[in-house]
């Protein structure tokens, strides 16, 4: 007799476990199906992230649905885009202390951004840890860059500051070096934080009388305090150290959201007259953003060729992500979203031309415009991967300010 008793009562356990857990299934669906109009009118995110959090979100969501809202420019009036969030996958993530978030959804912005940002200015040719006087000075370039003839292998650079540069300060310059004739050059020296331009010098390319040599620069890596000519002319394309990183992640306004990652840092053109990115972000949807683990592979040049994992609220996403296949594998499994899009049962090839992968404007919907990628071009130190306006997958140096379509985890 008391076999079955605790027979039975083993079996009302059970039956209602399993009868707690269908009724906590049916209460987030109900509450889910109550925001269903989030496919048309204005999302509710903290629905969305309850829905989330039960890992059933795609029992009510499909590949491709549209979640609505807005993004708001608060540096230009509070002026409002359309900004809708596609679903692009469900996925396992990970966050920082290793607890690991089941079957989430990823989104990502269906439009690009309405400007771009750089994903790292042109960068400082000369760290001046201990400051620089004001005086002549030259340094010489190594390798022959491009075909134009602007850039040739023991090309000297020299000019004259007027001024001291403090401690911690930097120079730069030529920028676009192997594209713009030399006449066209300029050196500018900076503050320690990267932010201010000092003094503007016009160099000759000749050695003056009495000049100081600074050494050697050297076309894809670093030398002492030297950086190398692919940063100086077009940026550096490491996705942990970007500007462009620092603004998806940033509320600050405009001229705080961005900090120098290095001696060699300058500050983004975008720096002094945008926001940061989820300043214009409802607050719902900050708080439904979970920092996930992000990992991005560093050229092979000057960095070592490494996986940087970082932890991102927002961040692009890398060519494996978009279905194209890799320089290296690494940066996340391929989306459903745009293996469906691609219309191709293979990842698509580097430098192909793909017209279904066109990205259009959050502000004009029917303007194709091209967007980052997060992944480095992995054999030089200043480009990373994007789709262009005609959907080709190429490469953009890192000094252009390309726009984006940002991703995020609920």
């Amino acid at each position: 007799m008391a076999d079955n008793k605790e027979f039975v009562d083993v079996m009302s356990d059970t039956t209602g476990l399993k009868l707690l857990e269908e009724m906590q299934k049916n209460n987030a669906l109900m509450a889910a199906i109550a925001a269903e109009s989030a496919k048309t009118l204005a999302s509710d995110w903290t629905g969305l992230e309850r829905l989330a959090n039960t890992g059933l979100f795609d029992t009510l969501y499909k590949i491709g649905d549209q979640f609505i809202d807005k993004w708001t420019d608060v540096a230009a009036s509070n002026k409002e885009y359309d900004y809708p969030y596609q679903l692009n996958c469900m996925r396992d993530f990970e966050l920082e202390d290793r607890t690991i978030l089941s079957h989430r959804p990823l989104l990502q912005a269906h439009y690009a951004h309405p400007f771009g940002v750089q994903f790292s200015h042109q960068r400082a040719f000369l760290a001046c840890p201990d400051g620089l006087s004001a005086g002549t000075y030259y340094f010489t370039i190594e390798s022959k860059w491009g075909d134009k003839g602007y850039v040739l292998a023991g090309d000297v650079v020299a000019f004259t500051l007027t001024q001291n540069v403090p401690a911690g300060g930097k120079l730069s310059g030529c920028y676009g070096a192997p594209d713009n004739a030399k006449s066209t050059w300029k050196i500018y020296s900076h503050s320690a934080d990267g932010k201010t331009v000092i003094e503007t010098v016009t160099p000759v390319f000749t050695v003056p009388e009495g000049a100081t040599n600074l050494g050697t620069q050297k076309h894809n890596t670093r030398n002492g305090n030297l950086n190398s000519t692919q940063e100086m002319a077009y940026g550096w394309n490491r996705w942990k150290t970007s500007a462009l990183r620092q603004y998806l992640n940033s509320d600050a306004g405009v001229g705080a959201w961005w900090a120098a990652q290095d001696e060699w840092d300058i500050a983004p053109n975008e720096l002094k007259t945008k926001a940061g990115f989820l300043s214009g972000v409802p607050q719902e949807i900050i708080n439904a953003m979970k920092p996930v683990k992000v990992a991005t592979y560093t050229n092979t040049v000057q960095d070592g060729g490494e996986a940087d994992v970082t932890y991102d609220k927002v961040f692009l996403l890398s060519l494996e992500e978009i279905y194209v296949s890799p320089q290296i594998k690494g940066e996340g499994e391929y989306h459903e979203y745009w293996k469906q899009k691609s219309g191709s049962t293979a990842p698509l090839k580097q430098y192909g031309t793909y017209p279904k992968m066109i990205t259009y404007a959050a502000e004009n919907h029917v303007s194709p415009q091209g967007v980052r990628l997060r992944s480095a071009c992995r054999g030089g130190a200043n480009s990373t991967w994007y789709v262009s306006t005609s959907g080709n997958v190429g490469i953009s140096y890192a000094g252009w300010a390309n726009r984006f379509s940002p991703a995020w985890v609920i």
